[in-house]
This record gives C-alpha cells, structure tokens and sequence, in this order.
C-alpha cells in the first residue's frame, strides 16, 4: 500500500475551558464576585491586586490623609447640596406612593420563581405566558419537562400546538437546557446557547453518551469513521456540558446588604452611568512571574509551563471579570435611555423593556442579559433598584404612550388601597377604572397581575 499526503479541511468548533466560569461571574452579585476573588488571589500566585508601588513617608502620608480627609468632605458637601437642589426641583407628590427601596432588596429565590420571573419580562401573549407557567410548574428537582404538550392544554384549556410553542419559550430561558425532555435534548440546547454544535458532537451524544460514561472512544470513533483525538476533543467539549440543567442554578446565600454595580448620578442637565470600580480590587499579573518567562531566565521548562497555565488563567479570569463590568454597564446605560422620564422625577412612568431587545442591541444572547440584571442593582437619587425592575412588558394608552406593565401594577395598587372596605373593586371592574385611565388590559390581565401584587381577590377583601 502506498502512503500519500492529501489535504483534509475540517471544520473544529473549540471551546474555552473558562466559558462557564465566564458565565458563573456574569451572573454573581458583587460580594459574590468579591469573594470569589479572594479565593482566586490565594489560587493562583501569579494573580494580584494593583496597587501603588511608592509608599510615602510618614509626613507625606499623614499630609495625604489629611488633604483626602477635607476633600472627602469638600466632596460629601457639594453631593449633599446637589441632592437637596434635586427634591427641591422634583418635589414629591404626597398622594403617591413612595418607591420603598427594601422591596428591592436580593433573597432567597426558588428555581421556579426564577424562570417565573423570566417570562414576566418576555414579549409574549398571556395564553402564551399561562401555558409557558404550567411548563415550568411541570419541571423536576433537574429542570427536566417530565409532562406533556396534551397535559399542559388540558390544564390550561389551550391548543397542544400553543403549549409546544410555549415549551420552546422555556427552553429559551436561563439556565440552558431547562425545559428539556431528555438528556440529549438538554445537552443539544446548551451546545446551541454557547454556539459549540458540531456533527461529531451531535452523533455523540445522540447515540454514544453511554460509550462516552466508560471512555470507550475507540469504539466511537470506529464507528462514526473519524479519529480517536477528534473524539476526545470532542468529549471535552461535551464534558462541559451539564447533564442537569437545574443544578446549574444556585439562589445563593442571602445577602445581609447589598452592593451596588453601577450609580446613576446627573451632573447638570446630563445623566451618567458611572460603574462601582471600588466595590472590587483592580487585578494585574506580578510582572515578577512574567519575567521569568523570557528566553533569557533560567527558569526551568516544568516551572515555565507551571507558570504559562497559572498566567493564562489569570489573564481569563480578568477578561470574565471586566466582560461582566462591560455587560453590566451597557445594559444599564440601554435602561437609562429607555426610562430616562422615570429617572428625571422619580416617578415618572416606566416604558416597556424586554430582555430581547437588550440582548439585540448589545448582540448577546437572552439569557446572558437574564445573568446581567438579576442580583445586579443600580444606585440612583432615588433609592437602590434592582436592574430588573426596569424590565417589563407595556401597553399602549390613548393617548399613544407606551407605559410599562410596573406602572399598570403601580396604578392597580393605588385603586385598591382607595376602594371601599364594604363594596371592593372586582377585577372586571379594575380593568374598567383602568380603561378610563387611558389603558386598555384585560380583565385576565389585571387578575394576574393583581396575584403577583400578592392582593386577595374581591370576595376575600369584603368586609364581613
């Protein structure tokens, strides 16, 4: 037999083993991300907090301090005057309710609250949500569908074809692969969200996942005809994925306080999105170690793989960590051009905003915005929000102005707590007052609505 050389082009999708740690920051609130730092300081010697090398003497630092101390004061003063020039400018309207900034304020939340919490800010009809609410109530412990499209329409007396197209909505959601009805289908919706699909990895695991268990790549690549490397690089990839989609969702601890990503502040007639650089240590690779790379160092081959590794996954760990500085800050500035009314008062009305449009405007992926607003606060004149507060589906009033389902349930709860003990409003009636308000919702709408405000229906309030 003779040995020849021939050109073979194959298309390789490769994958950074640090995407899902990546995605793991985005998604942290900043005590969080602070202490994961902290963890990464002590697990990586190359990897460093910046700091300034000059270190004064005692005279200059006690001159230092003292200058910082009246500026700090100086500064704190000239805040305090522009605040009180800003209340004075937007009084507040005593007969409307004050924004209570607790309400805001992160906890505990179950898995199923989190996908709930999802589909509020989608751009979807309520059939669609209503079906789409059923799906996630028949998910298991691993976020698996375990129903069906005919039980999910007899529960919500809607079409089989509406619950499938609801169950590919869920499937949408963070994390990737909830809503799946198999593993296969489960680890394909991961591989399609981080963009990693590939024939190879396809046929893996549609046919091999049990091969892949007991590392029979041989076998594998004898049978779909490619190399036992290719089957190897492809396991890796295929490892990354998560074979249960819920256990990728943690509600974390509890936070005592909260930190702040960004501070909206106005300066003049001009509002600026300014991000919390302090509340995280700015990082750098010691230029000691990098040194010790150079041709010229008598470093040893195994220490400068050691050290090239340990180099490398600082380097990533820094991009994770500005990437989510940079995501964070886009979609807040997006919220600030969207709800600009809202922020010139206070309580103005909020426009509708969509996970799906953020995401088409900065060119990430729906659930890459759904990690960047939820635990993510923003710090304004008026109170400390939830980035996601800013999101919401709309309506349009006769008057031709788009006004955000937040502000629909703001004017719900206004009427309720104005009604008569003795003849309580009934949602039809509701969705009447709130018709001549200008803004036509149904009478559904207003009941769902009215249960996520946490309100008892209208025979409930009666006084008896």
């Amino acid at each position: 037999m003779d040995l020849t050389q021939r050109p073979d082009l194959r298309q390789r999708v490769t994958l950074s083993p640090q995407v899902y740690q990546g995605l793991s920051i985005l998604a942290m609130p900043v005590a969080e991300l602070h202490a994961l730092i902290e963890n990464e300081l002590l697990d990586n010697p190359v990897l460093e907090v910046e700091e300034e090398e000059y270190e004064p003497s005692e005279t200059e630092e006690q001159e230092r301090e003292e200058s910082e101390d009246e500026r700090a004061w100086d500064e704190w003063l000239d805040q305090y005057e522009e605040l009180e020039h800003m209340d004075g400018t937007a009084p507040r309207d005593p007969n409307v309710e004050e924004v209570n900034s607790e309400e805001f304020i992160g906890g505990l939340q179950s898995f199923a609250d989190y996908l709930m919490e999802q589909l509020s800010l989608l751009d979807i009809s309520d059939d669609m949500e209503l079906a789409a609410r059923a799906i996630v109530g028949s998910l298991d412990d691993d976020g698996f569908f375990v129903s069906d499209h005919a039980e999910i329409a007899r529960i919500t007396g809607l079409s089989e074809a509406l619950a499938e197209e609801a169950l590919r909505v869920v499937q949408q959601l963070d994390p990737p692969g909830v809503g799946a009805r198999s593993l296969q289908e489960a680890l394909m919706i991961q591989a399609d969200t981080i963009a990693v699909r590939s024939p190879l990895l396809d046929a893996i695991i549609e046919n091999h996942l049990d091969d892949v268990a007991v590392n029979h790549y041989r076998k594998i690549a004898r049978t779909l005809g490619v190399s036992e490397a290719e089957v190897r690089e492809t396991v890796e990839i295929l490892r990354m994925l998560n074979p249960r989609p819920a256990g990728a969702y943690s509600p974390g601890p509890a936070p005592g306080y909260v930190v702040p990503d960004v501070t909206l502040r106005r300066f003049d007639d001009e509002w600026l999105v300014i991000p919390n650089n302090e509340a995280l240590p700015t990082l750098r690779v010691n230029p000691r170690y990098r040194s010790m790379l150079r041709s010229s160092s008598a470093v040893d081959e195994e220490t400068r793989k050691y050290l090239k590794d340990k180099i490398r996954n600082a380097e990533t760990f820094m991009k994770n960590v500005d990437r989510r500085r940079d995501t964070v800050s886009r979609i807040a500035q997006i919220i600030l051009e969207v709800q600009r009314d809202f922020f010139e008062t206070g309580k103005g009305d909020l426009r509708p905003l969509r996970l799906e449009d953020v995401a088409s405007e900065i060119g990430v992926h729906l659930s890459t915005v759904s990690r960047g607003v939820t635990g993510k606060y923003m710090a304004t004149p008026y109170g400390l929000f939830e980035l996601k507060y800013f999101f919401s589906g709309g309506y349009r009033t006769a008057t031709g102005m788009d006004v955000a389902a937040t502000t629909i349930k703001q004017r719900l709860r206004r009427l309720l707590s104005d009604e008569s003990p003795d003849k309580p409003l009934s949602d039809q009636r509701l969705a009447e007052a709130l018709k001549e308000e200008g803004v036509d919702v149904a009478r559904r709408t207003v009941a769902k609505y009215r249960e996520e405000l946490g309100i008892e229906p209208s025979w409930a309030r009666r006084r008896r």
